[in-house]
């Protein structure tokens, strides 16, 4: 069992070069070291739909979703083939998402006037960037983390992605087109990761 117990913000600020808000205990209030993570106070803390492994709420978990799929990628022949051992896969509690959009907008220089004449068509696809940390935890590995994110950037497929960050958004399904991995000087069991992805949308759905 891992006793590692990393300091979130500080990990971060490494990979990523920000620090995001965390819980510190008061000094005196519990021993060193033995913190009660479940105490922590936050708003909406009932209505976290899961839980970390250190008992705190994880308000805006991502799922990758392998039930009900038929997910292909390309075997060593260069052919599509579909993918048969892939499971569900909860993204780690310390995942961030950025979201993007622009408008698909043309520009009419108008003769003898000030600005432009805006022809908007659409929009572009969400641009999604995914942040986190593939940490030792008493269940799993870190190495075995980002061996599970890298059979989902093998795949050749849209990938349907499950999170109130994306519903709210209408997006269900994305296409990572890059993933990083970095590793921090003297952190064996610290891979700090970066996805680039954007949205998909089914045909059927955008021919309606």
């Amino acid at each position: 069992m891992s006793t590692y117990k990393p300091d979130i913000s500080q990990l971060f600020n490494a990979a990523f070069g920000f620090i995001p808000i965390t819980y510190k205990p008061q000094i005196g209030l519990q021993p060193v070291g033995k913190a009660v993570y479940a105490s922590v106070p936050t708003e909406e803390y009932e209505a976290a739909k899961k839980m970390s492994w250190m008992g705190t709420p994880i308000m805006f978990p991502v799922s990758f979703i392998s039930s009900g799929n038929k997910y292909l990628q390309y075997n060593g022949r260069g052919e599509l083939v579909e993918v048969e051992d892939l499971a569900d896969f909860d993204l780690p509690p310390t995942t961030v998402v950025d979201f993007r959009r622009a408008k698909n907008v043309t520009k009419t220089n108008v003769l003898g006037s000030n600005g432009t004449v805006k022809e908007i068509y659409g929009f572009d696809d969400w641009q999604i960037r995914i942040r986190g940390l593939c940490l030792d935890t008493p269940t799993v590995k870190a190495y075995d983390l980002q061996s599970e994110l890298l059979k989902w950037d093998n795949l050749a497929d849209a990938i349907e992605v499950q999170g109130d960050l994306f519903v709210d958004k209408d997006i269900y399904r994305i296409t990572i087109e890059e993933i990083n991995f970095t590793q921090p000087q003297g952190r064996h069991n610290v891979i700090p990761f970066e996805i680039t992805a954007s949205s998909d949308q089914p045909i059927e759905l955008a021919s309606i």
